[in-house]
């Protein structure tokens, strides 16, 4: 990973002792492949984790309660 091509936020990100082990991998991984490549997976699981995210706390209900209210 070129320290030139990284942006700093991602080195900030990697070097602030408070970001999880998971995290700082996953960035890591990232900066050292294509941006394209890395950007669309990083969505798709972006999309799986928020879809679990509703289901683990049933809140499917609450998306047909907010377009009642438009």
């Amino acid at each position: 990973m070129s320290a030139t091509s990284t942006p700093e936020s991602a080195r900030s990100v990697i070097a602030d002792g408070t970001t999880s082990e998971w995290l700082r991998t996953a960035l890591q991984s990232a900066l050292q492949r294509d941006p394209v490549d890395a950007l669309n997976d990083a969505l798709l699981l972006a999309g799986f984790l928020e879809e679990r995210l509703w289901l683990l706390f049933d809140l499917s209900g609450l998306e047909e309660v907010s377009s009642k209210e438009d």
